[in-house]
């Protein structure tokens, strides 16, 4: 069975089955894949919440990708027949597990998704310092949440939300004994958020909004 890259692939879309781990616990997870040209792209979801696929390739009926689940990244080679694909699973130095998958039509396919770690830079206004801003986000049932690194320090993002592609959250920052509020916007394009941040005042420059890109990490 060849794949196009110009026509919808057969693994794209929903796909569910149960991990049995070596203790005899099991979880259900469900996959929503997406194939273009040799990539394959999309995410993994369990009640461990939702995680992107990673460093997805596709050759014929065959292909392989990576999920990080708490720290753990987990390696999948994955072949498909018909409505079924058979999972090979590798993680921590384990001996591979299998796992069966089958289409599930009534779910419905991956959505625009911001889920992933994301990576910018913000130029402070009127000077010539560059700081490398990174984020965790997470986007499950309707709901975004999730963590903020920068220049003062790790911090869980508020008032967050996906919705009709705009990304929306503050941060809670402190800054010599002061708190201040960072409120970014972004419009989800791919593996791109485009926004602006609001800054209040801040070593003594005046409030400004700075336009802002990050890149998701594959």
């Amino acid at each position: 069975m060849a794949l196009c890259a110009h026509a919808a692939s057969p693994i794209d879309g929903s796909w569910i089955g149960t991990f049995m781990y070596p203790s005899g616990a099991d979880l259900k997870v469900i996959f929503y894949f997406k194939a273009d040209g040799d990539k394959v792209t999309g995410k993994v979801d369990s009640k461990k919440g939702p995680a992107p696929i990673l460093s997805g390739s596709i050759k014929g009926n065959e292909f392989s990708f990576s999920v990080s689940v708490d720290g753990t990244l987990i390696e999948h080679e994955c072949t498909l027949s018909g409505d079924t694909i058979s999972v090979k699973v590798r993680f921590a130095g384990q001996q591979p597990s299998t796992l069966t998958l089958t289409r599930a039509p009534d779910i419905p396919p991956a959505g625009p998704d911001p889920t992933g770690h994301w990576n910018w830079t913000v130029t402070q206004p009127g000077g010539d310092r560059t700081y490398q801003i990174s984020a965790n986000l997470v986007f499950s049932v309707g709901a975004l949440s999730g963590s903020y690194h920068g220049r003062f320090g790790d911090a869980a993002i508020s008032d967050a939300s996906f919705k009709d592609g705009v990304v929306a959250f503050t941060v809670a920052r402190e800054h010599e004994g002061a708190p201040f509020v960072l409120r970014y916007r972004g419009t989800l394009s791919g593996d791109t958020l485009t926004g602006t941040v609001d800054i209040p005042p801040l070593d003594g420059a005046a409030a400004s909004t700075i336009a802002w890109t990050a890149s998701r990490a594959n």
